[in-house]
């Protein structure tokens, strides 16, 4: 088992960013580190945000999931629940008091399948929602007239299961690939339940990556090109109500015209006529 397990190309890679930074910084200035950002910030941040997604996902179904944002603004709350609490989870593994006491398990080889993975698998999953209710906002702007005809309740619950069967399978290839099993640890002299790779577990694993990386980089795509889209729609509009705006003004002044015309006619004509009179009242005797 020991073999299998050091022989893995993901292990290699691990052991050498692992000596990497060891030898940039030191094994101590790491441990700190580590327990800063891995412990302390993602633990307490990661908490909180569980708290958030909790209070979201009860005020959502008190408002009903009737109209398809709810829907998708739920699915966005759950599927960030589960990425935040696999982050509070590799907290606990990270932290040297629990990993270090007497657990017949190392606690860094357990969180990268049970916090590493799914955190990546739910962080996906975000961001797939994230396009779609993108997509959704651009075809308000875009088409707001037909925006309920494409986009419904039904169809929405629809996508949102398949983003997340679709990401849920791109990470299964992982627990094929990987498994856990006894292994001596040398370092620590002892036994424990860790990480063992099969004999293609990282080519496997490698797949699974490169379709994780893809997948990402895909939303990513889609929210950039959706809020181009949706830039370029308000600006269009926005030019359209400014030219109606002034169009308006003009037609306004233009119908205010013949309603000023008889009082500059009155002022023009009986103007001189009543400074004539006053000058005639001023001028004649008692």
């Amino acid at each position: 088992m020991v073999s299998e397990r050091n022989n893995s190309a993901a292990t290699c890679l691990s052991n050498l960013c692992d000596f990497l930074v060891t030898d940039f910084v030191g094994a101590d200035v790491r441990n700190i580190l580590e327990m800063i950002f891995f412990v302390f910030l993602s633990g307490i941040i990661s908490f909180f945000g569980a708290i958030g997604n909790l209070m979201n996902i009860f005020i959502l179904c008190k408002q009903g999931l009737k109209d398809s944002i709810n829907i998708s603004l739920l699915g966005l709350a759950m599927s960030d629940l589960g990425s935040v609490v696999t982050l509070v989870w590799m907290s606990i593994c990270f932290n040297p008091f629990f990993r270090y006491s007497s657990i017949p398990f190392e606690s860094v080889d357990i969180q990268y399948l049970s916090a590493g993975w799914p955190h990546v698998c739910f962080a996906r999953i975000t961001s797939w929602i994230t396009a779609f209710i993108t997509f959704e906002r651009c075809l308000c702007v875009a088409s707001p007239m037909r925006v309920r005809q494409i986009i419904t309740p039904r169809r929405t619950t629809v996508v949102l299961i398949v983003i997340f069967l679709v990401m849920l399978g791109s990470v299964s290839p992982v627990y094929y690939a990987i498994h856990i099993s006894s292994f001596f640890h040398a370092s620590r002299n002892l036994s424990l339940e860790g990480l063992v790779y099969s004999l293609d577990g990282a080519t496997v694993e490698y797949v699974s990556f490169s379709i994780s990386v893809s997948a990402q980089l895909s939303s990513f795509a889609l929210v950039i090109i959706c809020t181009l889209t949706l830039i370029a729609n308000l600006l269009e509009k926005s030019r359209w109500r400014r030219s109606v705006a002034v169009t308006g003004s003009g037609q306004g002044m233009s119908g205010r015209d013949p309603l000023l015309d008889p009082t500059r006619i009155s002022f023009r004509y009986h103007g001189p006529y009543s400074t004539r009179l006053k000058q005639q009242t001023v001028q004649s005797p008692l």
